[in-house]
Formats: structure tokens, sequence, C-alpha cells
């Protein structure tokens, strides 16, 4: 039996792009929001009637994730209509994981209750930062005060599972303020953190001032510092930090405890299960290849018109492909990878495999055998990037 995917729903709009961001965004305007919302629908039937072709029966499905953009910046009945043409296109579980994605200042009351009547059941909020001159400086569009207003409002309106975002390692960010930020997120005591390490990408805007000169350039050793201050403080505070940049408040007194807060959308990207993206420039994954839709709102809106689906580029998986991912991906998580599942589903030996690499990595101190299984050290975690290229 084929085991549930997962639906993701990129709603490109924002009201300003951010330094940061490498994302795939346009600005928002309700006609072309309208237009954008009506391909969407269409695409989600597309794939669900081709999918009972290819299987024979509906495809269940157990984490639907608006994601963005700013998926908080749409009516809310726009949603709702995107669910209403899921569940008719999948087996939807009825206790499907729901997660909208929000900026804050972006939502009222009616809206978010709107979102709960729709099924929405988990809200990931983009703080990003509760310092103002930070989110200035990252052209965020709200305040740390409109943060907390939102989270007191999802809250009020009966949101139990919340997911904050925020970024370290900034320009110009130093160890006081990181501190602020992570006693400021873990005195809300939301279900789940994302707490990112700052990732620059060429072609963002903050990418740009720093090779300019503009803003002075991160370091590398402060950076380090607040990753171990974000694992000490999480775990004193009763998270469960289950992925590199991921952690779950845990519920009871387990030894080894697995948070139900876990976020089940992202798990299946680093678990390699199967999931659909639909929108513009969303991804996907069936376990057998990965595609890509078109970037543009306007060429994706064309193309679902005369097509139903707007793929713009498909890649076959080798064997190798898939085992060299699953591998890395795996390695993201608290629990590593279990050299004996690994050789059975892939038929590769890891030792054998990685014999030259991984003795080397052991030696710096950043991956570990556990029990059967491969795992990255505290080290590992925060010099991942460093392990998962001796991987691909």
């Amino acid at each position: 039996m084929q085991k549930p995917i997962g639906i993701y729903i990129h709603i490109p709009f924002c009201e300003r792009k951010c330094t940061y961001c490498n994302f795939n965004t346009t600005d928002f305007f309700d006609e072309l929001a309208g237009r954008y919302i009506d391909a969407v629908t269409r695409e989600i039937a597309y794939w669900g009637e081709n999918l009972i072709l290819m299987s024979g029966d509906r495809i269940q499905v157990d984490t639907i994730y608006f994601g963005g953009g700013t998926p908080s910046i749409v009516d809310a009945d726009q949603l709702a209509k995107l669910l209403v043409t899921c569940r008719a296109a999948f087996d939807v579980e009825p206790h499907t994981e729901v997660t909208i994605e929000v900026n804050p200042a972006t939502l009222s009351t009616r809206k978010v209750d709107q979102w709960l009547s729709a099924g929405i059941n988990r809200a990931s909020v983009g703080v990003q930062s509760f310092i103002d001159r930070e989110l200035v400086a990252l052209s965020r569009t709200h305040t740390a005060a409109d943060a907390r207003r939102t989270i007191d409002l999802l809250r009020e309106a009966g949101f139990s599972n919340i997911s904050l975002d925020l970024i370290a390692g900034l320009p110009e960010q130093d160890l006081a303020d990181w501190k602020f930020n992570l006693r400021e997120a873990l005195a809300i005591q939301p279900e789940h953190l994302s707490l990112y390490m700052l990732d620059l990408k060429e072609g963002t805007q903050l990418y740009a001032q720093l090779k300019r000169g503009l803003r002075p350039q991160p370091d590398d050793d402060v950076a380090a510092e607040m990753y171990r201050m974000i694992s000490d403080a999480t775990h004193a505070a009763g998270y469960e930090h289950y992925e590199i940049s991921n952690f779950a408040r845990v519920v009871g007194r387990d030894a080894e405890p697995i948070s139900p807060f876990r976020s089940k959308h992202n798990s299946k990207y680093w678990t390699g299960a199967a999931f659909y993206g639909i929108g513009c420039g969303a991804h996907s994954y069936d376990g057998s290849a990965r595609w890509v839709n078109v970037l543009k709102t306007e060429t994706y809106i064309d193309r679902i018109a005369t097509d139903g689906n707007a793929i713009a580029e498909r890649n076959e998986l080798s064997e190798a492909d898939r085992a060299a991912e699953a591998l890395f991906m795996g390695l993201r998580l608290k629990e590593g990878v279990s050299l004996a599942a690994f050789r059975s589903e892939y038929g590769v030996d890891v030792i054998e495999r990685y014999g030259d690499e991984l003795p080397r990595l052991a030696e710096a101190g950043l991956i570990e055998l556990d029990g059967g299984r491969l795992v990255l050290t505290a080290a590992g975690r925060l010099l991942s990037n460093e392990v998962f290229v001796s991987f691909v």
C-alpha cells in the first residue's frame, strides 16, 4: 500500500521582497491573485485525476502546506477553495496536518477564524527577529510588536500548533542580540521552532549589499556560538532538536522523547516520502523523479490553462542518486540513518561505499556510529554541509 503523500501549495505573493529571500515571489494584486488561485485549483484537480489513472484509486494525503511568498496575504475563502479542491481530488485523511505560513500583520481575527473553519490547523509564523532594527534591515514589513500580536491572535482563535521562524547570524547581530531573540521566542512557548543560520544566496539583495561592502560580513565564529546557544537553550526549555534547524516541544518525560509537534510535512522531505508541489516554481518528488513548475506567475497561469500542468523540468533519479539523497537527507534528522535499513532499501553498504570518507569525518568529530545508525554529532550539525558534500 502506498504511503500518504504531502501536498505543497505555493502562494507567491508578497507586499515586499525581503533582503535575504531567494524564493519565487511576485507583487500582490487582487486580480492576479484571483486568476492564480483559479489556476492552482485546476492544477490540483489535474494531479488528482492523473494519479487515479496511474494507481486506480484516489491517493491518500496526510499533509498540506501553504508556503510562499505570503499565503496569509490572500483571502481566506480562496485558501478554503483550494482545500475543498484537495479533498475532492485526493483522499485527505481526517487528521491531516494543514499548515499556513504567516507573515505578521497580514491577518485579522475574521481571517484566522476562517482558516480554522476551512481546516487549517497549524501556523508557521515568519517572525525572523524580535528586534525592530533587524527587521528593518531585512526589509520585513512587520515590527516585533506585530509579531507578538499575531501570535496572540492565533492563540485566542484556537490554534494549538504554532511554529516560529527566526534567523541567526545576521550582519551586525551580536550574541546579546541573538540571546534576546532566543529568550523572547522561548517565552512564547510555541509548539515548534525553526531556528535558521543565515544562508546567503547569490541574487538576493543582502548578498549584493555584502559584496559591495554596504553591510559587514557575518562572523563565522559568532554564528557558531549562536548555534551552540540554540542547542543549549532549546534543550533546557524542553524542546527536541529533531532536525538540524528544527525543534519541537516535548510532551511527557521519556528518556528519548519524540515530540508530536515535529513538522509532519517537512519530515517528508527529510525521509524521502512523496510530495506534490502545486503552483509556480513548486517542486515535486514521487520516489523516482523530481520536477519543478515554471517560475513566472503569468506563465504558470497560461500553462495550466493550456496543458493542465506547468512542469518546466523533470529529472529521473538513478538508484545511486536516490541512495545519496536518502543518506544526506536522513542525516539531517536526530535519528540519523539505519545502516541495515539503508542496505535493505537501496542495496548499498554505507561503510563499504563511503569507506574513504567516513573515517575522516569520524576523526574530525562530525559523525559517529550509534547502535547501527550513522548520526551527526553536535559539531556535525553545525558543519553539516561539509559532511553532506562527501556523499554527493
